[in-house]
């Protein structure tokens, strides 16, 4: 009896730890994606920011341009 009832405690512990990795795993996730998204909204702003002061979409072609070659 002594040995069904560790294996049946061993089991409970076993899916406790598998709804915890779950949901580790869900947050970083969650933190990953959050993250990307400020990173991809800092980038476009700075690309706007970027447009406005040149004069413009060609104008920052042209400057990003001789800024690379001199």
């Amino acid at each position: 009896m002594r040995t069904q009832r560790a294996a049946v405690k061993t089991k409970g512990v076993v899916r406790a730890n598998e709804k915890a990795d779950v949901q580790v795993a869900r947050v970083s996730f969650a933190v990953i994606g959050i993250s990307s998204c400020a990173i991809g909204l800092w980038a476009v702003a700075s690309l706007v920011g970027g447009m406005v002061a040149s004069g413009g979409p060609v104008a920052l072609a042209a400057n990003w341009l001789k800024a690379v070659i001199g």
